[in-house]
């Protein structure tokens, strides 16, 4: 029951959280809205543990330097299958420090372009500049986890392919 509430308290307050990065004026409202209904759609395959809906959004591999397996480091990135990250992820998700901090501090957006850059298994149509939508969630607050402690955010990071966000990767950073 406890889960539950959790849920209900998280997906009734996204649109009360939710927020964009006006410096960004080169992705449209409409983009950013869908941007947030994909966001909601993938977290909730993690809260119901929804592996066909999480692979649905997600790229086939996925970049994660922090899942355990092995990752592929091939100058690009450390990318796993998105099965694997799936498995590190959705297990107990709802009681991870990222869901609780989402679930009271919700989001932002932003943008990242980076330049001559393309995961080599991208379709070939893709343009050579990554752009990297990300949504972060400000993990720890500076001093939240221990006196002295910087803080901590992650970026759950997507990518849009043939005009449909998908599942780019996870980051963190102090």
């Amino acid at each position: 029951m406890k889960v539950f509430f959790l849920v209900c308290a998280f997906i009734a307050g996204i649109p009360f959280y939710a927020q964009t990065d006006t410096k960004q004026g080169q992705v449209s409202d409409a983009e950013w809205d869908t941007l947030d209904a994909t966001f909601v759609a993938f977290i909730q395959t993690l809260q119901k543990e929804d592996k066909a809906g999480f692979k649905k959004i997600s790229l086939p591999q996925v970049e994660c330097i922090d899942c355990v397996g092995k990752p592929e480091f091939n100058g690009e990135g450390y990318f796993v299958p998105a099965d694997i990250f799936f498995l590190n992820v959705a297990k107990n998700f709802t009681k991870s420090p990222v869901y609780k901090a989402l679930a009271k501090r919700g989001y932002t957006f932003s943008i990242a372009e980076i330049k001559n850059f393309k995961p080599k298994f991208f379709p070939k149509n893709y343009p050579n500049n990554l752009f990297i939508y990300e949504v972060w969630v400000p993990t720890y607050l500076k001093n939240e986890l221990s006196q002295g402690h910087p803080g901590a955010s992650h970026a759950f990071q997507f990518v849009k392919i043939n005009g449909e966000f998908r599942f780019y990767g996870l980051m963190s950073i102090p």
